[in-house]
């Protein structure tokens, strides 16, 4: 009897101790010593569980003892390790662990915690080789080779880790801490197409891994689908109780997918649990920002600083809030994070632009450019390590094809064809254009109305365009029924827009699917920007845009991609007569009162005067110019500073065929 209520104590227990209720365990293990005082194995796993709560010197003494009840067995000496370990005396514990090498040479965990201790110790090729040997004792154990991968990781050679790794992968496809490495690998050398793969595979064959869904939402994000990033994180946290961090993500996340409400609710969450979170306070600072509360965005970005002086986000939002003016000492901070090589590369790319607006603001102009380069630099190192490039005759090749899709007035294709002519949803308004045209300004303008929901840039019809053009890759023309479903795809993923009459839509790519925008919504109304492609390509040049825009990061890509879209501009408005507003962001500025009646007539709305005050408004602008748009109207001739520098650009525009006073196209 006293045996069997030994047995099921020592198994309580030690279920307890695996699964972290060590006080539950502690109780148990002393439950069977009560019942077999000397028993070396629960008086050693007695000890390993006061050394988990932190009663680390009465652990260590019940480890000893054990050891001195039975010396012979190996896995108390192997326990006394672990002990020693706890206390920090990883002199002993190597001690201990030659002593089992000495009677079995080949014990894998003697020779996997000698390595580990060896690493602890700073003993980086002390430890390797200690994992080699275990790997080569046990050719088919994880463990050693985990490690050994983990360590090429940590040291920046990610390639060396995944030829480490490849051949366990193999073997062990199932294997959470050879996949989670696997995964890693992939993030540093930013393969997000297969880092996805691999990621939804695991999360298929194991939908309670935590760390499959963290790596999934990772991948997702790199990938421009921040929402789905976000549902696969939310995935995540709903398996073990989020931390202060966690939600932190999570509010970042929501804030990419320009779900403000529920970044908010994370953001509160998370503020709870931890307020002086430095990860927290720099989204609050970027939310602040977004809705023009610049003194909260100020104060949240410092504190975040306070904290963790290399935050690129809330440098960023200290930058733009102070419109460049700060310290030489934040200056000092920002290029030295600019310039370290061991820095991640988005990081170094955010303090770049940073250094390059701060620059500015003191007249630094050629300081400024040069920052400017470096800064675009870096993003062409991103983007050849990520596989991207700016490719000009594909560019002009889709943009061609578009023109051919939709012709000139006239033609049956470019007329209004959904079959039921029902709106299912508010009629839309797409503010379309270069970006840094003006599309913000008409937005922030249109979103003052009271009958008009703003709602940023939407990713939806960049989407459907996509789908549209794969349909004619096929050598398909969609019908009518699948027109009508992207029609109610397109307002099934717009947020609440309660009983708004309009709504916005400022994805700047939307220009390219002007005539299927006509197709699916005959009664939307669309407003395009045109503005100095000089002002407007220099603009573009000193910002860090989405890595998607490849164009972004030479001048003369610049240059190239502004005539395309001057080119279909020009085909616009053409074939769609009466259909659209070209609006030309100089001719807004000079007459703006004027010109937003005409924008806001055009949009089948009556004039509100609530529309000119428009920077008051309790909305958010999530845009390069959440600042610029608060203030009064006003034309920046910024490039003119920067003349000396901006051949290039010029050259590209001339040759593309575009007035480079007002951006119009001069081939049509």
């Amino acid at each position: 009897m006293n045996a069997s209520r030994f047995d099921i104590a020592l198994k309580r227990g030690v279920a307890a101790h695996h699964a972290g209720r060590f006080t539950e365990a502690e109780a148990c293990f002393r439950e069977a010593l009560a019942i077999a005082p000397n028993d070396p194995e629960a008086t050693s796993l007695l000890g390993l569980s006061l050394s988990r709560s932190a009663r680390i010197a009465e652990g260590a003494s019940l480890l000893e003892r054990a050891v001195q009840l039975d010396p012979r067995k190996v896995g108390l000496r192997l326990n006394l390790v672990e002990g020693l370990q706890a206390v920090g005396d990883h002199g002993r514990a190597l001690g201990v662990l030659h002593t089992v090498l000495d009677a079995d040479p080949a014990n894998l965990q003697a020779w996997i915690k000698a390595g580990d201790i060896a690493q602890l110790q700073g003993d980086l090729p002390g430890a390797i080789e200690a994992w080699n040997r275990a790997h080569d004792s046990h050719p088919n154990a994880s463990g050693p080779i985990a490690r050994l991968a983990r360590v090429e990781l940590g040291r920046g050679k990610a390639a060396e880790a995944m030829m480490i790794l490849d051949s366990l992968l193999k073997r062990s496809p199932g294997d959470a801490e050879v996949l989670d490495l696997w995964c890693q690998g992939l993030t540093a050398l930013r393969q997000w197409v297969a880092l996805e793969e691999t990621a939804a595979k695991w999360c298929a064959a194991e939908s309670s891994s935590a760390q499959a869904w963290r790596h999934l939402a990772c991948a997702q994000l790199e990938l421009g689908r921040p929402r789905d990033a976000a549902a696969a994180f939310m995935n995540a946290l709903a398996i073990a109780l989020p931390s202060a961090a966690d939600l932190a993500v999570l509010a970042g996340l929501h804030l990419h997918a320009l779900d403000y409400g529920q970044a908010a609710d994370a953001l509160r969450r998370a503020e709870a649990l931890d307020p002086e979170l430095p990860s927290l306070l720099s989204k609050l600072a970027l939310v602040h920002m977004y809705y023009g509360r610049f003194v909260e965005a100020e104060d949240c970005a410092r504190r975040c600083l306070a904290r963790s002086p290399e935050d690129p986000t809330a440098l960023k939002v200290l930058v733009r809030v102070r419109r460049g003016d700060v310290t030489d000492a934040d200056l000092a901070a920002i290029v030295q994070l600019a310039q370290r090589t061991d820095a991640p590369l988005d990081d170094r790319i955010a303090a770049a632009f940073a250094a390059a607006q701060i620059l500015d603001a003191r007249d630094n102009t050629d300081e400024s450019f040069a920052a400017c380069e470096y800064a675009q630099a870096l993003s062409l190192e991103r983007d050849r390590l990520e596989g991207r490039r700016y490719d000009a005759g594909r560019e002009t090749g889709r943009i061609t094809r578009l023109i051919e899709l939709f012709p000139a007035a006239g033609s049956n294709d470019i007329a209004p064809t959904r079959p039921d002519g029902a709106r299912h949803g508010p009629r839309p308004i797409f503010i379309v254009g270069m970006p840094r045209s003006g599309t913000t300004l008409v937005e922030a303008m249109l979103g003052a109305h009271p009958r008009v929901y703003p709602c940023g840039e939407r990713p939806s019809m960049r989407q459907i365009l996509r789908a549209f053009l794969e349909h004619d890759h096929a050598g398909h023309t969609p019908n009518g029924a699948l027109l009508q479903r992207w029609a109610q795809l397109y307002f099934e993923d717009l947020p609440d827009t309660g009983d708004a009459e309009c709504v916005t839509d400022k994805h700047l790519r939307n220009l390219e699917a002007v005539g299927l925008i006509l197709r699916l919504f005959p009664d939307a109304r669309i407003v395009m920007l045109r503005r100095n492609p000089v002002e407007t390509g220099f603009s573009v040049f000193r910002q860090e845009f989405s890595k998607h825009w490849e164009f972004a990061h030479r001048l003369a890509d610049i240059g190239h991609f502004y005539g395309l879209y001057a080119r279909l501009i020009a085909h616009w408005e053409r074939a769609c007569p009466g259909r659209l507003l070209t609006l030309q962001y100089e001719d807004l500025v000079a007459d703006f009162e004027r010109r937003a009646a005409e924008v806001v007539r055009f949009c089948g709305l009556e004039w509100d005067a609530r529309c000119l005050d428009y920077a008051r408004s309790p909305r958010p602008i999530a845009t390069f110019s959440a600042i610029e748009v608060r203030d009064p109207v006003g034309e920046s001739r910024r490039s003119e500073r920067y003349a000396a520098h901006l051949a290039p650009l010029v050259a590209a525009l001339e040759e593309a065929g575009v007035d480079t006073a007002t951006g119009a196209w001069l081939q049509s």
